[in-house]
């Protein structure tokens, strides 16, 4: 017997998600719109970011979306059933769904898009073992072991047509691209299978710096503004032509220690650089306000989540403490500092959010004794050095929201990106990823926890908050703390009421 699991619909923050208005609404009259989205190119290298990703989001959808708590929700898959054993998944398909060129998807067309994605995913579809399509409106997804990731994994995997991965099945198309200018126009896509879209047409144009992004919309030229700087929040909430729109970003930022240099692979001296961290004040100081502390690598919205009372305190005078019964007291260099001991932190260059983060936590750890030094480094050379395990320590930025993120960061294993030499969280990662249930995955993340903060593999500093601004004539359907580039296909010129909406 098949143990039916479905659940209902929600928003999500990475991959367009759907709300109360998911079924296809009756048509309207609409007023041809088109709205102009400005992004402030990140630095060269910064992953998920600029506007290729952005385009991505508007052109495709998921098979499937995940609620703000960490549960999964129904997109091109309609429900989902698991076998006894949990090895084989039965995905339920919607038969209204095209691809931008008019072709329906089939259950042999979504087999074919799912094996095409687990040969070229090099970390999420790995446990694939095969998919055969079932009926009418089926897939079974056979895994080669027991793996509880790969429902969330579905919901950041695009479904691309087999044979020409660059046709998606999203709200808007691709209808010319101009890498001299860097410009991109889209235009509604007729036969989105959740009601075609109020704007005729999305143009994504990209800028030297956010600060170039923002002087165009100031001049009209574009109408949203990707994301807002920490820096500039506070200005743009005063601006009274547009609105920002603030949401917690899953990403977290650690302090990545190597437990294989001769200082650093002592527990108590991981533990000692934990306490030393005024995190809120990180957050303050650092962030703008934008973010919250960290205790962990678990998105704090997960269901599965729960506050530790086993936390790291901003304690210096225990810092100091646990410092000197190791052995590391205070002593002159020959240049003349005091420290107790020093290490490099690598650090992703030409990035503020990093940056700004890195000197002020070197800062506090230099209140205990503590000497980091920094060095910055371009993506590419960050990614090498990570991956091959040439490093002391390291501060960037992880994705949080799925565990299944958590999961390929912090269990060891051939090619990990973070290859830190740290194993003791393998076990209760591997309990996370084998779990049958809910409750399974509750008491693995809580075994996490407490593994994390008896061994700690990093200090977690901050969980991030970003804002988007969009002009007053449009109306973004925006819900609290849900990112508005969740539902684009309802986005309106303001006051471009629908039928169904009346």
């Amino acid at each position: 017997m098949l143990m039916h699991r479905r659940l209902p619909l929600v928003l999500m923050l990475v991959t367009a998600a759907c709300g109360a208005g998911c079924e296809r609404r009756a048509e309207a009259p609409r007023v041809a719109a088109k709205m102009r989205i400005g992004i402030g190119l990140p630095p060269k290298g910064t992953p998920g970011t600029g506007p290729e990703a952005i385009i991505r989001l508007l052109a495709n959808d998921s098979w499937l979306t995940n609620k703000p708590d960490g549960h999964q929700a129904e997109r091109i898959a309609t429900g989902w059933e698991w076998d006894q054993a949990r090895t084989t998944l039965r995905l339920k398909l919607r038969r209204d769904v095209y691809f931008h060129d008019g072709t329906l998807l089939t259950p042999e067309l979504a087999a074919q898009a799912l094996r095409e994605a687990a040969r070229t995913d090099g970390n999420r579809l790995t446990s694939i073992a095969s998919v055969t399509p079932v009926g009418e409106d089926a897939v079974d997804i056979t895994l080669k072991e027991r793996n509880s990731f790969i429902l969330p994994d579905l919901t950041g995997v695009f479904v691309l047509k087999p044979g020409d991965p660059a046709m998606g099945t999203g709200p808007f198309q691709i209808v010319r691209a101009d890498p001299k200018t860097g410009v991109t126009l889209l235009g509604a896509f007729p036969q989105y299978f959740r009601g075609r879209p109020d704007l005729a047409e999305v143009e994504v144009a990209s800028y030297p710096t956010q600060r170039n992004a923002w002087v165009a919309m100031m001049r009209g030229d574009i109408d949203m503004l990707h994301e807002v700087s920490r820096e500039a929040v506070e200005f743009v909430k005063a601006e009274s032509t547009v609105k920002s729109y603030q949401f917690p970003r899953p990403y977290y930022i650690p302090l990545v220690f190597s437990v294989r240099h001769p200082i650093l692979k002592n527990p108590e001296v991981r533990k000692a650089i934990n306490e030393a961290f005024d995190r809120a004040a990180l957050v303050r100081d650092a962030m703008n306000g934008q973010g919250r502390p960290a205790e962990g690598p678990v998105w704090p919205l997960h269901f599965a989540y729960s506050a530790s009372t086993q936390r790291f305190a901003f304690d210096p005078a225990s810092a100091r403490r646990r410092l000197d019964n190791a052995g590391l007291r205070v002593h002159t260099t020959g240049s003349g500092a005091s420290t107790r001991f020093s290490f490099t932190c690598l650090v992703f260059a030409g990035d503020a959010r990093f940056e700004r983060l890195a000197v002020l936590a070197q800062k506090q750890l230099a209140d205990v004794g503590i000497d980091m030094k920094l060095q910055p480094l371009p993506l590419q050379a960050l990614a090498t050095r990570l991956k091959s395990g040439d490093f002391e320590a390291f501060l960037f930025e992880f994705a949080g929201r799925s565990l299944s993120w958590v999961y390929e960061m912090w269990r060891s294993h051939d090619g990990s990106r973070n290859n830190s030499g740290y194993k003791s969280a393998d076990a209760a990662l591997d309990r996370i990823r084998g779990a049958r249930s809910d409750d399974e995955v509750r008491q693995g993340v809580s075994e996490l926890s407490a593994v994390l903060h008896e061994d700690p593999p990093a200090a977690f500093l901050v969980w991030q908050t970003t804002a988007r601004a969009v002009s007053l004539k449009f109306d973004v359907r925006a819900e609290e703390d849900r990112d508005i580039f969740a539902n684009p296909w309802q986005w309106r010129p303001a006051g471009a009421l629908t039928q169904a909406a009346r």
